[in-house]
């Protein structure tokens, strides 16, 4: 996120933490403006919703409705003052057209004291817009939730505090979250698609990109049905889940400082597996031939549970953990960080899963 939208984010933060209903005051704005192909839709927003969606006309669609919020504090006059203030802002230049709710300029002294007396920043403004097809699509907003479904043009989110939920797009290229539940469906780019958050949920169904790239700090990161050669997903804390098919000639990295992680395949899928963690332990229902396995139980002799595992020394370079009972597992704490390192049928994509204290979980779909 630029230096500028979170500066701005910090300024507000204040007063639309405390925002309730509005207070009935409401002012509202249509305009339609012919679109070409290749145009491009930029939004700003400090507070409110806003729904965004493909048409089939060459025209945008957009309404705007300024709201007053009830702060609890705030006076008639002053509530009224301050929506008499903000004014939406339409710039349209060279197939361009941006839109931004403009707020009194005022120095950072000014600012804050008009949020702890409740004053000037106490208005919302929600969006509903509808874009032409080929039409790019940016959205930045500092409060409120955010819906882009059905545009094909580029796309590209960042939002400080509100859920996001964004489905059929072709074209979304980048999501920035601070806080806030992120749902993708059916959503796709030719290039990169990058999701980043500090808290909340990610989920993500039916993504299609060359690459996936998700971080966060506290999250719980849910992706099903993604198709692509390169996902790299990595949490400081919180568990991550992946349901999905593996590329022959993809590379899967998925990472949790303090959380599970759970894989999920088509039956016949082969890989290549590295499991890494300092106090976790990794389980799996698919036979794995170690290349390097000291925590797997068979070289540096880890606990594992005796009724679980079979091993298969005809090739003692190549041993084979097979699955007795329906679970292989083995614990990974012993003496500090341990890797394995085998491959399932015949070899394939190569996964890597890496925690400190999370547990990790393999499972070719049809297993426990």
């Amino acid at each position: 996120m630029t230096r500028q939208f979170l500066w701005r984010a910090s300024i507000v933060a204040l007063a639309i933490g405390a925002a309730g209903t509005a207070s009935g005051q409401t002012d509202e704005l249509v305009r339609t403006i012919p679109m070409a192909p290749g145009g491009q839709f930029t939004l700003s927003n400090i507070s409110g919703d806003i729904t965004v969606a493909g048409n089939n006309d060459a025209v945008l669609t957009l309404r705007a409705t300024k709201r007053l919020v009830d702060l609890g504090t705030v006076s008639e006059s002053v509530a009224r003052d301050a929506f008499d203030r903000v004014e939406i802002e339409i710039r349209e230049r060279g197939g361009r057209v941006s839109v931004e709710a403009e707020y009194p300029r005022r120095g950072v002294v000014g600012r804050l004291a008009d949020l702890f007396r409740g004053g000037r920043m106490a208005v919302a403004v929600d969006y509903v817009v509808t874009v032409p097809p080929g039409v790019g699509v940016a959205i930045e907003s500092i409060s409120g939730s955010v819906t882009v479904e059905g545009v094909d043009g580029e796309t590209s989110i960042e939002t400080v505090s509100g859920d996001v939920r964004l489905s059929s797009l072709p074209r979304l290229a980048e999501v920035e979250m601070v806080s806030g539940d992120l749902v993708m469906t059916d959503v796709g780019n030719d290039d990169d698609l990058s999701a980043e958050a500090v808290s909340g949920r990610i989920t993500m169904d039916g993504v299609r990109a060359p690459r996936v790239d998700v971080e966060a700090v506290s999250a719980t990161i849910v992706l099903t049905r993604v198709e692509a050669r390169r996902v790299d997903v990595a949490t400081v804390s919180g568990p991550v889940s992946f349901d999905g098919s593996l590329d022959a000639e993809g590379r899967y990295e998925l990472e949790s400082h303090s959380g599970s992680i759970r894989v999920t395949v088509p039956p016949g899928t082969g890989f290549d597996l590295e499991a890494e963690s300092f106090s976790g332990s990794l389980s799996s229902n698919a036979a794995i031939t170690l290349r390097r396995g000291e925590s797997a139980g068979v070289t540096a002799g880890l606990a594992v549970r005796a009724d679980s595992i079979a091993l298969n020394d005809t090739d003692p370079d190549n041993p084979t953990i097979e699955a007795a009972a329906p679970l292989i597992q083995w614990s990974m704490n012993r003496n500090g960080t341990r890797e394995l390192e085998g491959t399932v049928g015949g070899g394939g994509a190569r996964l890597e899963l890496s925690t400190f204290s999370g547990d990790m979980t393999v499972v070719v779909d049809g297993g426990p």
